[in-house]
């Protein structure tokens, strides 16, 4: 818990979970209703950000479109995605924190989950924490 506090702690002090609440400067251009900053932090490896926008799908995930349509099929709730289903992966624990932040269709995100390891974060979040 005390290391989810201190990657939260952390990515809030880089502004990159402020970043989609900061406007682009163009009064005439509405923000997206979607605009997520998602994180994997895993000891050793450090902090993975990306950005996702949906409705289209953008931004810097490298499978947007994957990303929003298992959000989607999720109605935004994060700890509902089906993930890539059953496949083979080891006992060995190894800690994964995953979170989103930001707006979902407008409403507010906040998610903050960890898995035992990279492999299940994968089977139970499925493209979505895979960047």
């Amino acid at each position: 818990m005390r290391r989810t506090r201190t990657l939260m702690a952390s990515l809030f002090a880089s502004g990159l979970l402020a970043a989609p609440l900061i406007g682009t400067g163009t009064a005439s251009a509405a923000p997206p209703e979607t605009d997520l900053v998602l994180a994997v932090y895993q000891e050793g490896r450090g902090v993975e950000t990306t950005r996702l926008t949906c409705d289209p799908a953008a931004g810097e995930h490298t499978a947007a479109q994957a990303a929003c349509g298992e959000i989607e099929a999720a109605d935004g709730n994060f700890a509902e995605l089906d993930g890539t289903g059953p496949q083979i992966c080891t006992f060995d624990y190894n800690p994964v924190t995953a979170a989103a932040f930001g707006s979902w269709r407008g409403e507010p995100v906040q998610y903050v989950e960890e898995f035992p390891n990279r492999c299940v974060m994968e089977q139970e979040t499925g493209a979505v924490f895979s960047f």
